[in-house]
């Protein structure tokens, strides 16, 4: 074991060494994929996410999260096997997406409102990508198929669920039908409160995961810049690019020309896994907590491959 800890060491150090190495050797590749990764977040991931998670932190905390948890809870409740209050973990994924998702459910767990295990089964199935990107980038821009948006939409989140059910059996296996109840799980309030002082809070804890939401868009982008710099082949160069960030590596893909019966079911896999750049968000906005990401990150993967699965038999169907 110690060994194994030494070499993983190594091999971090050595890799830090070599990206460090490689920024004075390929100065205008790592420019470009610093600017690139700048806009993205700026243009894209910053107007499209600050207002949701501002809004999900403020409902958090003035406890309007809780009266909306409870109106869910008799629809959503039988269907996802959760709690009332992972009900608004579900709602805010769904509509926010990651790492929004992530953010609630770990902020669910702290204030104890549903249990770590609960919070493990919720966090793959809330941390999807927004429907924003998929229905307009990937479904529009990317495939070109603005008749699948859709279907993308429902097969992303469908796989998650899926493969977050597959991997939490036991907690499944002593869920109620209608919700999961348990003594050291604090009951759901409705009490509502509201000051500006609660508002700056909010505002300042969205700008602050944002920050780091954006270094980890600019830094990968930069390691997709120097990847495609490698004498590899052009599959082997996308593929890998859309396992490291999923917006500059669906593009990269579908320059490649490539059947829509492989093309298509490809993207959709690499976006339901979302990327390291999307895990390496998550992994922020989970710091501190007790969710494993190991086990997330698994679970995840498992999603990628049953959506490019579901994908690949949509697509033999109705073509």
């Amino acid at each position: 074991m110690a060994l194994s800890v030494s070499m993983r060491s190594r091999l971090v150090k050595g890799a830090m060494l070599l990206f460090l190495c490689c920024l004075p050797v390929f100065p205008s590749v790592v420019l470009s994929g610093a600017k690139n990764g700048l806009l993205l977040w700026f243009n894209q991931v910053l107007p499209s996410l600050l207002p949701f998670l501002i809004l999900s932190t403020l409902f958090l905390s003035t406890g309007l999260s809780d009266s909306i948890a409870n109106r869910l809870a008799p629809v959503l409740s039988p269907v996802f096997r959760c709690s009332p209050a992972g009900c608004y973990a579900v709602i805010i994924g769904l509509f926010a997406g990651l790492p929004i998702g992530a953010k609630t459910v770990s902020a669910l767990v702290d204030s104890g409102k549903i249990t770590k295990k609960e919070g493990c089964y919720l966090l793959p199935l809330c941390n999807n990508p927004s429907p924003l990107f998929l229905l307009g980038f990937i479904s529009v821009s990317v495939l070109e198929r603005p008749d699948l948006c859709y279907v993308i939409f429902f097969i992303v989140t469908l796989s998650s669920v899926l493969a977050a059910m597959l991997l939490h059996r036991d907690f499944l296996r002593h869920a109620p039908d209608r919700s999961f109840c348990s003594d050291s799980v604090a009951p759901v309030k409705s009490r509502f409160t509201f000051s500006f002082l609660q508002l700056d809070a909010a505002i300042e804890q969205a700008f602050s995961v944002l920050t780091r939401v954006g270094g980890y868009i600019i830094l990968f982008s930069v390691l997709a810049a120097l990847l495609a710099v490698l004498p590899l082949p052009a599959p082997v160069l996308s593929c890998a690019g859309a396992f490291l960030e999923i917006t500059s590596g669906s593009a990269s893909l579908a320059a490649l020309s490539l059947p829509s019966s492989v093309f298509i079911p490809l993207v959709t896999g690499f976006v339901t896994f979302g990327g390291l750049s999307a895990a390496a968000q998550t992994k922020s906005v989970l710091a501190g907590t007790a969710l494993p990401f190991a086990h997330y990150l698994f679970t995840k993967a498992i999603a990628g491959l049953l959506a490019g699965l579901l994908m690949s038999v949509y697509v033999q169907l109705f073509g």
